[in-house]
């Protein structure tokens, strides 16, 4: 069954560490210059400065010092093999300036033909389900209408998909490591993943650094029947996002951002098993990006790499930028710029540390002082700013220690009195989105602007930008204090930034006590879902960036994960969420799922037009939390979605469900069954989730033909009718679960919230009710490329 992955929030507020051996020298005793005497202001801050202005380093000797000043001993990782004493790609000294050579242009032999044999295509077919019209997303499957490319597993399928009832698997190509998403460009497709294997490879036992590596090959697919590898690249770091504008995928991966000696300081990027080298007039294959930085101070640093890589082009060198940056979690790409955003957040205890120290400074004696202010001067090679805040707190509170009972009950009160003071001046502070801007055009990547909005985004959907403007939904989550006897509510916000991320209007202190479960930018509006209790859906206008006003709200019953517009001018919003009651003792309890019609035509009144329940509360969907498998055709006027149902707590049905949306009314036409005769597939964990193989990931559509895809079959449906037109099956075997409740269209009684996610027994399946597998007949594929 779909188990939701449960994301651990990124917390970057500073815990108190104690590194042994760490210490200043005693030969000499540290005394203040004059312009630094000890006063209460020289108290260390949590605050970053005000200016937080981006900065490029001017060689790489200046990126080193930086890496070793902010060492984070944490996320060190050395190998126990040999120091290798010529490195591959290790850099000393290189200026930033010298831009690589230009790249000969491909003769008529680099760059493949279309195969002429392949068929024009005159029928109509879906896309990747999208944010933004004009910038595709990485997917796990793709359609040039003619051909369908399907990652299952390690396997790409390319498969010849019309005329439909000829379907068929034309060549496979098995890599050994596991691809996640893949993108195509005219005869071209890109296939990305982490790479598992490259330890294996000699040349990484040279490697001091030993980070993970994503793997990125470029096929030429002009014969699809035999697709040829043209690029093979791998980037140290882990893989975060990819999109694709024209010909170039702007390729996103994080790294560590560690100083080990004599290893290259910028993370590797190897091209045919070759590192790149960083020093541009000695070779052509070379890849020296500029290297960016703020003038903050860093938690942990790591390296963002934004590389651009012209897929269609494949000789063209790649092109990008790195930035060290703290973190990142959300990311929205437009045609011309990439948001970049991560939560920040301010620590309680920093705060009472801060307080103490301004109370309890002037109170020390002479020679605390001077350790204290020692401390503070010390180079971050000999100590981190954690290590600092620990030792000075050390001192801080030795002093309050020492008190009697009475002065430290009288000095608690002013420590209390002085917190509660700053909890107030920096309640916006406490929870913070920092948004980074980027430009790109082609190989080009700019940095544009960094900016900040009091508390948190749900996903990418929280952000859009319009014209030239930039606008932000956020949650700013209840704050815990031990000064307060109740939690202070949630509350919502819509920010709207300029061009440099400056905050130009903003409506705040939206449904209190309620968090944002859905947002959706259509144009001049953005609408909102939060949750307690009851789904408000808001309707924000704005048409004027400066004075976002609420237009409407929608109020029932559950709530919806994911919007989406059924006409360009948002006048009507399908809703995918969930069926939600309150209980006597006034809780709330989670049912099936819910699909709801909203109309906003009249915005002084607006309405759900219709709603769809199905499944209890164990019942789920990947649409839920995965845009990309919510497919909507209005031409067609249907809606599929995968769905996992359960009806009263036993498991019935795992495939597809397809609605029909005409008149205002959603309809149920049909299920489409990925099972095998009633049998539930072996377990998959792929992307955070943990599915069957048989549990359906996305859905699209060719001429009158859907197409569903698991890790055990591509099905073939006739839009009308639904009836079967063909089934070709991409994972053989493995069939160990059985479906034991019919089928049912209409929703039976809902469980209670706790039995969500759990599975039925096998001890409690009838054997009597046990299907039988029917027998397989799987195509074979006409070529098998070699594995990669």
């Amino acid at each position: 069954m779909l188990q939701k992955f449960l994301k651990l929030s990124l917390i970057l507020s500073v815990t108190a560490i104690l590194v042994g051996g760490c210490s200043l020298p005693s030969s000499k005793k540290a005394v203040a210059p004059a312009e630094t005497a000890p006063i209460v202001e020289t108290a260390p801050t949590t605050e970053a400065p005000s200016t937080n202005r981006l900065k490029k380093f001017n060689d790489y000797d200046e990126l080193a010092q930086f890496l070793i000043d902010n060492i984070n001993p944490e996320t060190v990782s050395i190998s126990n093999t040999r120091e290798s004493a010529a490195s591959a790609g290790a850099i000393k000294s290189l200026a930033l300036t010298a831009a690589p050579p230009a790249v000969p242009g491909s003769t008529a032999a680099d760059m493949p033909t279309t195969d002429s044999s392949v068929p024009n295509n005159s029928l109509d077919y879906s896309a990747t389900n999208v944010q933004v019209a004009g910038v595709d997303e990485a997917d796990i499957i793709k359609t040039d209408g003619v051909y369908i490319y399907a990652l299952v597993k390690n396997e790409l399928s390319i498969i010849k998909a019309t005329p439909a009832n000829e379907a068929q698997v034309v060549s496979k190509i098995t890599f050994q490591s596991r691809p996640q998403d893949i993108l195509i460009n005219d005869n071209f497709l890109a296939v990305f993943g982490s790479n598992d294997q490259i330890r294996r490879e000699p040349f990484y036992r040279d490697f001091r650094r030993q980070n993970s590596y994503t793997f990125f090959k470029v096929f030429d697919i002009s014969n699809p029947v035999s697709p040829r590898a043209v690029r093979d690249l791998n980037f140290e770091g882990s893989y975060y996002d990819a999109r694709l504008i024209g010909d170039y995928v702007y390729f996103l991966t994080n790294t560590p951002g560690n100083y080990i000696a004599d290893e290259p300081l910028l993370p590797r990027v190897l091209e045919n098993g070759q590192v790149l080298a960083t020093k541009c007039d000695a070779t052509l294959k070379c890849f020296a990006p500029d290297v960016y930085y703020f003038d903050i101070p860093y938690d942990s640093q790591s390296f963002l790499n934004i590389t651009a890589i012209n897929i269609v082009n494949n000789a063209e060198a790649i092109g990008g930028q790195a930035y060290l940056i703290s973190h990142s979690q959300n990311l929205y790409v437009s045609q011309n710029n990439i948001y970049i955003t991560y939560t920040q957040y301010l620590s309680e205890y920093e705060l009472e540390q801060e307080v103490k120290q301004e109370l309890i400074f002037s109170e020390l004696s002479d020679s605390d002082q001077n350790k204290i202010t020692a401390i503070q001067a010390a180079p971050g090679f000999v100590l981190n700013k954690n290590e600092k805040k620990y030792k000075v707190a050390q001192i801080i509170d030795r002093y309050w220690n020492s008190l009697d009972a009475a002065a430290r009950a009288v000095l608690d009160k002013q420590i209390d009195a002085g917190l509660e003071k700053k909890l107030t001046e920096k309640a916006k502070d406490m929870e913070k989105t920092i948004i980074h801007k980027i430009a790109v055009s082609g190989r080009k990547i700019e940095y544009r602007a960094m900016g900040e909005v009091p508390g948190q985004l749900l996903n990418q959907f929280s952000m859009d930008e319009n014209g030239a403007y930039f606008r932000v939904a956020t949650t700013r989550n209840p704050q815990n204090s031990r000064l307060s006897t109740a939690t202070a509510d949630s509350y919502n916000n819509i920010y709207v930034l300029d061009a440099n991320l400056k905050i130009v209007g903003s409506l705040s202190n939206l449904a209190t006590a309620e968090k944002i479960y859905a947002v959706r930018f259509i144009g001049n509006r953005a609408y909102l879902v939060t949750f307690k209790q009851i789904d408000p859906l808001f309707v924000i206008d704005l048409t004027d960036p400066k004075k976002p006003a609420v237009l409407g709200a929608v109020k029932v019953p559950g709530f919806s994960n994911y919007l989406h517009p059924v006409d360009k001018d948002g006048n009507q919003l399908i809703g995918l969420g969930r069926e939600a009651e309150e209980t006597d003792s006034g809780g709330v309890k989670i049912k099936g799922l819910k699909l709801s019609l909203f109309d906003f035509t009249d915005l002084k009144n607006p309405k759900e037009l219709d709603s769809y329940l199905i499944g209890d509360a164990s019942s789920d969907s990947i649409a839920l939390y995965d845009h990309k498998a919510f497919l909507y055709a209005p031409e067609k006027k249907i809606l599929s979605l995968p769905a996992t149902l359960y009806e009263n707590g036993r498991l019935s049905f795992s495939g597809a469900l397809v609605f029909t949306l005409e008149n205002n009314q959603l309809a149920l036409q049909g299920r489409i069954d990925h099972s095998v005769g009633g049998y539930f597939s072996q377990n998959d964990y792929w992307s955070g989730f943990s599915y069957r193989d048989n549990t359906v990931k996305r859905s699209l559509y060719i001429g009158n033909q859907l197409y569903t895809l698991s890790n055990k079959f591509l099905k073939i449906n006739d839009l009308t009718a639904l009836t079967e037109t063909k089934s070709l099956e991409l994972t053989v075997g493995g069939d160990d679960y059985i479906i034991t409740s019919p089928a049912a269209v209409e929703p039976i009684a809902e469980m209670p919230v706790e039995a969500e996610g759990t599975e039925v027994p096998e001890d409690l399946v009838a054997p009597e009710e046990a299907a039988e597998i029917p027998a397989e007949t799987p195509e074979a594929p006409e070529e098998t490329a070699a594995p990669i």
